[in-house]
This record gives C-alpha cells, sequence and structure tokens, in this order.
C-alpha cells in the first residue's frame, strides 16, 4: 500500500463528567488521534500551569537519572530482555496523582542538591589541602622552616607556586635584582620556588611574581609553625576529608540504587499525566458537554463508535464528518507496511513522513535500496558476511527496534550484494569465478558498468517524476499532473535518446531531434500559464483549487518563473543522472582497496615464503578484509542513502505530513487505580 491508511475525521460528544471515562475508553482503544481544538475552557490557564509543571519534572527526572544511574555502556544490553517491576498506584483522581509525583521527584531532587552541595564543597576543601600538602613537602625536602624565616630582619623568603612555562621569564626578568631563588617540582605544570631577597625589594619582586602568574603561599593561621607538624596536619585532614567524601559517595550510590525503579514509575506516570493534560487542553468544554475530535482509520470507526457508546450506555454522540469541505488540518499519516519493507521505515523517518495524500516511498525503497547498494559492494564473501552478521544480529537484539531494523536492512544488502557478486564472479577481492554477467574492474567492462550505472539513474529519477505525477493526480491538480509532470518526463527521456542517439553532434541536433525534449520543455514553461489565463472559471464551480494556486503562487505560474523553473529542472535533471556515476566510483574503490590488501600480503609472502610469513600474510588478508568491510559498508550506505534523498526524493516527496499518534497512555512501570475517575 503506497499511501497512508485513510483516516475518518470524528468528533465525539458527551457530558462533561463523562470525560474521564471517554478518556479511559480512548487509552484502552487505541488508535483515536486527538486533534488540536479551539479551547474554550475557563481552566486552560490552569491546564498551561500543570503541563508545564509536569513538564519541567520530566526534565528533573532526566537530570536525575543521569546524576543517578552509573554511566556503564554495556553494549550487550541491546540482546537482553529486562522484564520490568510493576508498581501498583491508588490515588484518589489525576489531580492527586500530579501533586505526588511532583512531590516525590521534588523531594528526590533536594536530596541531591544536598548531596551533590556537599560533595562539591569537600572537593573544594581536598583541592585546597591538597595544594597545601604539595607545598609542605617542597618545603621539607628544601628544609625550609618557617619560624626560622620570621626571624629574619633584613631579608623576606616568599614562598610560591610558578608556572614552568613562564619560570625562565621570570628568571630573566629577576636577573638585575638581588634575588637568590631555589626550587622542586611542585605538580606536572608548576614549580616550587623560595625567593630569598632584601625586605627592601619585596613589592618590587612581588609585583613580577604575580605577573607571570605566581600565587604566594601564605600558611594557613590554624596549622602548625613546624614544617613537619603543619605536614602531619594536612595529611591527617585530607584523610578525614577523603573519609567524609567516600559516605556522601556512598549515600550517592545508595540513593541511585533505591530509587531507579522509582525513577522509571515517576517517569511514566509524569508521562501519562502530560498526554491527558494535553488531551483535556485540546478539547471543547462547555458547563455541561465536551467535545472530543480527532482521527480515527476508516476501518475501525464502527468499533469505535461502539466501543464508546457501550461504555456510557448510550449517553454519547460519536459522529464522523462526512461533509465536503477541506478539513481545518490536514488528516495525520498511518503508514502500515509489510514484514519485508518495514525496516526501510526507519530510512523515510530520516527524511520525514509522508503527508497524508502523499505517496509513501519505502514501499519502492525497500527494492532500490539494496539493489543500489548490492551494485556498489558486488562481493559475494563481503556480502555473505553482512547477511550473516545482520540476520544473526537482528534476531538476537531485544528491545531496541530502530537498531533491530538496521540489521535487517544490512542483511537484505548483504543478500543482494552476494547476487552482484555472482554476476562479477567477485569472492572477498578475488576472481572465483567466470562473471555471468561482466567484470566491470577491466577493459570495457568499466565503460559498460559506467552506462548501466547512468541507466539505473535514468529509471529511478523517471520513477520519482512519475509518482510527482501520481501525488498531482491523487489531489485532482490535473494542470501540474498533465503540464508539469508529464512533459517534464517527456523532456528527461526525450533528452536522454537525444543524447544516446546523437551523442554530441550539434548538427545532427539542428536537423530535427532536438525538437523530441524541446516541445515538452516549452509545454512544461508555457502550459500552465497559458491554462490559467485561459480558462474560463467561477471560484465558487472550481472549489477555489487552481484560484488560490494562482493567488499564493503568482510567481511559479508566470512564464518567467516557469521558464526559471524549467531551467533548474534542466541543470538539476543533468547533475542528478551524472551523480548515479559513483555507483562505478565506489565499487572501483572496492576493487583498489582489495587489490591493495592482497599485494601487501604477497609482498609479505611472496612464492616459496615460510609458514611463519604466510601466517603473517594471512592475517594481512583477515584484517584487511574487516576493514573494507567496515569502511566501505559505511560508506556504501551513505551513498545509497544520498542517491535516495536527494536526487529521487527531491523529484516528488516533501515528508512533512503529521504522524498518526493516537491518545495511548503507556503502564510499563505502573498499575494505576483511581478511587475517583469522574474528576
Amino acid at each position: 500500500m503506497l499511501r497512508p491508511q485513510r483516516m475518518t475525521a470524528t468528533s465525539i460528544f458527551c457530558l462533561k463528567k463523562d470525560v474521564e471515562i471517554v478518556f479511559e475508553t480512548l487509552n484502552r482503544f487505541g488508535e483515536f488521534h486527538i486533534e488540536a481544538n479551539t479551547p474554550k475552557n475557563t481552566n486552560v490557564g490552569e491546564y498551561d500551569q500543570n503541563i508545564q509543571q509536569i513538564e519541567q519534572r520530566l526534565r528533573d527526572i532526566a537530570g536525575l537519572r543521569n546524576q543517578l544511574t552509573e554511566k556503564k555502556t554495556n553494549p550487550l544490553s541491546i540482546f537482553q530482555v529486562v522484564q520490568p517491576t510493576i508498581v501498583p498506584i491508588t490515588t484518589e483522581n489525576w489531580h492527586s496523582l500530579l501533586k505526588e509525583t511532583n512531590q516525590n521527584i521534588l523531594a528526590l531532587k533536594e536530596k541531591m542538591e544536598t548531596l551533590n552541595t556537599n560533595i562539591t564543597n569537600l572537593q573544594k576543601k581536598r583541592d585546597e589541602l591538597t595544594h597545601q600538602r604539595d607545598m609542605l613537602v617542597c618545603m621539607h625536602n628544601l628544609a625550609i622552616d618557617i619560624p626560622s624565616i620570621n626571624q629574619f630582619k633584613h631579608i623576606h623568603v616568599e614562598l610560591a607556586g610558578l608556572p614552568i612555562t613562564t619560570y625562565e621569564s621570570f628568571k630573566a626578568t629577576t636577573t638585575t635584582l638581588p634575588l637568590e631563588t631555589h626550587r622542586c617540582r611542585l605538580n606536572p605544570s608548576t614549580y616550587f620556588v623560595c625567593l630569598a631577597m632584601p625586605s627592601k625589594h619585596k613589592e618590587e619582586i612581588q609585583k613580577i611574581l604575580h605577573s607571570y602568574h605566581g600565587e604566594i603561599f601564605n600558611s594557613p593561621p590554624e596549622l602548625p609553625k613546624n614544617t613537619e607538624s603543619a605536614l602531619r596536619k594536612v595529611k591527617s585532614n585530607l584523610k578525614e576529608n577523603y573519609e567524609e567524601e567516600k559516605v556522601l559517595h556512598t549515600n550517592l550510590h545508595r540513593l541511585g540504587e533505591e530509587n531507579r525503579p522509582n525513577l522509571d514509575v515517576w517517569e511514566e506516570t509524569a508521562q501519562n499525566i502530560l498526554a491527558l493534560l494535553n488531551a483535556k487542553k485540546q478539547i471543547l468544554q462547555s458547563d455541561r458537554l465536551a467535545a472530543i475530535e480527532g482521527y480515527v482509520p476508516q476501518s475501525r470507526f464502527h468499533e469505535l463508535e461502539s466501543t464508546v457508546e457501550s461504555m456510557l450506555n448510550g449517553k454519547i454522540i460519536v459522529l464522523p464528518d462526512k461533509s465536503q469541505k477541506p478539513p481545518a488540518t490536514e488528516p495525520p499519516s498511518r503508514i502500515k507496511h509489510s514484514r519485508w519493507v518495514e525496516p526501510f521505515g526507519e530510512i523515510t523517518k530520516l527524511y520525514g513522513v509522508p503527508k497524508y495524500d502523499e505517496i509513501d516511498p519505502t514501499p519502492v525503497m525497500a527494492i532500490t535500496f539494496p539493489i543500489i547498494f548490492g551494485l556498489m559492494f558486488g562481493d559475494m564473501g563481503h556480502g555473505l558476511v553482512l547477511l550473516v552478521g545482520g540476520a544473526v544480529v537482528g534476531s538476537l537484539v531485544k528491545g531496541n527496534q530502530s537498531i533491530k531494523n538496521v540489521c535487517w536492512i544490512l542483511a537484505i544488502c548483504g543478500a543482494v550484494a552476494i547476487v552482484t557478486g555472482a554476476l562479477f564472479g567477485e569472492f572477498f577481492g578475488q576472481p572465483f569465478f567466470e562473471p555471468l554477467w561482466l567484470n566491470p574492474f577491466h577493459g570495457g567492462g568499466v565503460f559498460e558498468f559506467l552506462l548501466f550505472s547512468l541507466v539505473v539513474g535514468i529509471v529511478q529519477i523517471t520513477s520519482g517524476i512519475t509518482i510527482e505525477l501520481a501525488n498531482y493526480a491523487i489531489k485532482h491538480n490535473w494542470a501540474d499532473a498533465l503540464l508539469t509532470s508529464a512533459p517534464k518526463i517527456a523532456f528527461y527521456l526525450g533528452g536522454v535518446y537525444l543524447i544516446a542517439a546523437y551523442q554530441l553532434n550539434f548538427t545532427n541536433w539542428l536537423s530535427g531531434p532536438i525538437l523530441i525534449p524541446l516541445i515538452p520543455f516549452i509545454i512544461m514553461v508555457m502550459g500552465k500559464p497559458l491554462f490559467l489565463r485561459t480558462i474560463k472559471f467561477k471560484e465558487s464551480k472550481l472549489g477555489g483549487s487552481y484560484a488560490q494556486q494562482k493567488r499564493e503562487q503568482p510567481e511559479q505560474d508566470s512564464v518567467a518563473g516557469r521558464l526559471f523553473e524549467g531551467g533548474n529542472t534542466l541543470t538539476r535533471l543533468l547533475s542528478n543522472t551524472i551523480s548515479y556515476s559513483r555507483i562505478l566510483a565506489l565499487l572501483m574503490a572496492h576493487w583498489a582497496l582489495m587489490m591493495v590488501i592482497y599485494t601487501v600480503a604477497g609482498l609479505i609472502a611472496p612464492t616459496g615464503a615460510s609458514p611463519l610469513l604466510l601466517v603473517l600474510a594471512g592475517v594481512v588478508i583477515v584484517i584487511g578484509n574487516v576493514f573494507v568491510l567496515a569502511l566501505e559498508g559505511l560508506i556504501v550506505f551513505i551513498h545509497t542513502l544520498r542517491l535516495h534523498f536527494y536526487e529521487w526524493f527531491s523529484k516528488f516527496y516533501a515528508g512533512t505530513g503529521t504522524e498518526f499518534k493516537p491518545y495511548k497512555q503507556n503502564f510499563t512501570y505502573t498499575k494505576l487505580t483511581l478511587k475517583d475517575s469522574k474528576n
């Protein structure tokens, strides 16, 4: 199915007191996308305040999780399934649950902030004590005694830390001054210096010392004056500080262990509250009635109707929108793919969600992506590794569907690479047998494969413009379908035929064949402007489609605008087509890398080499193949992605749709019981 699933715009009317029951029913139904309405609630401000509050709590949870959860990345975690512990929660109503959740998160946040503040203070104190210890150790090594120094009357002694990078400059600046300097290494970047000078030069030398980022050391008054005693005291303080830090870190770890399950519970509860608040804010509420508007898949409308009506014993109205006027908002896009196509939806989502009336390229890409990848990566051996590796890892991955999908994509691409490798006769970079098709690495095979690469591009680009035509037809925009896309296809294919049949012989071109692409080009430039000028219509009869387009985009539909667009189309189609030559370029890069690896292995172990050299050459071949497989696999994947996004998607795909997000609360870690569900 190439289009998003068809939706039915639906309005649900109920008594205001029954809103909670309706939401509970919609949550269990799980297929109703609520649309934002024009709120007339008198308490919208309260909703906004609560929404902001719960969003802040979710941010707090993310911060707490980062601090309390040990940052250990276990690559094997994607293969593990952790069964969550379900916590029963009983509360009066959603308002009470909001208040309780808010208080729990804030209480834990306050504990965390207190612990972190105390740890930060102890770390600062540790840095100060460490600096004091290092200075005292240097003083002890230089036999400096502070009481003896203080007895000098005419000599002043300064103790300081000086960056190693500025020490020589400091020495050069003080060469002419009466200064005696002794030093030792304080730390990898700093010297401890002991400066002895006449007292009258004290201020001058201190200024010079500060200019070279020196830090004068003043022994804290609480320390003993004796160097050895002070050193023992500082070491004792460091030990006490370390023990206090250790206790706080233990408390922090224990807090994390105790509250890790709580974080999951609180996060899930906060997300459920946020979903409910957003949904209630979007609905219309009067004094007695409430209206919930949204979309449900057409195939499930009657099921929704019967489910909701049965819950309220018929005291509710469910109406489909059968009006012919276009909806105020575009319906959301719900995409359903087969098991084969589903993994490639990950690639489409990177570009965007298809619009409701737009063809989904995923089913087509599920065919073209592996083919183009395989043509660039044509090697039976490497393809086999991708196939087996992707299939095995994809089967073992648990819980992370995105990684699982990527693995299946690689497995499918590997299978196609095996086929193309057989066509080229390539197995781990070596000719294994006679190619079933051609050898693109030698002789005329290079040029032949280049032409084939361009043909692949021509086919894919043409299919993109054809899908563009189909998109216009789906929207009943026949003017653009017949006067833009159709002539664009004829112009492109006519240009391809002109170059293929007559090369660059301009004399032959001008003898008549140039009309093959020229006539569609003229239609593409002149057709729609003339159509809009000559057709006589009234906007009421036309339904506003063409008239609205003419009002909104007059410059695009003028002859000058269309001429400019036509020139841009010409250059883009040319560059897009040439871009497919990268299929040959990357295949040649693969061949060149493998040739280098086997050449190096041959130099290491020539004919008649010892067993040791043969083993070494084998190691080079294995490591080289792994390197090429990883490097080239990544590069080929990126270039295949580029060919689809830029050369193909740009022809027809906007990807600006709204994803179908049904109202659905998640209860993985909690089992909620509301005593009063009417509030």
